[in-house]
């Protein structure tokens, strides 16, 4: 497969990382809304929406990085 323009394979995630870094950024979230005094169905919705956004991610991620 061909790399994308501009990108360099030493540039990509290996898939450890990228679950890593996702994690990583969901507890920002999470912080931040709890903060900011967010309600449980808040954090619940909030749950709800990234693992759709982590699931759609994932089936397009597992072609874009390194096994």
């Amino acid at each position: 497969m061909a790399e994308p323009s501009g990108r360099l394979e030493s540039d990509r995630l290996d898939s450890i990382r990228l679950f890593q870094d996702s994690v990583h950024w969901e507890g920002k979230v999470f912080d931040v809304l709890i903060k900011n005094g967010c309600s449980k169905e808040d954090l619940v919705n909030v749950s709800s929406m990234l693992q759709t956004i982590y699931m759609c991610g994932f089936e397009v991620g597992k072609r874009c990085v390194k096994e």
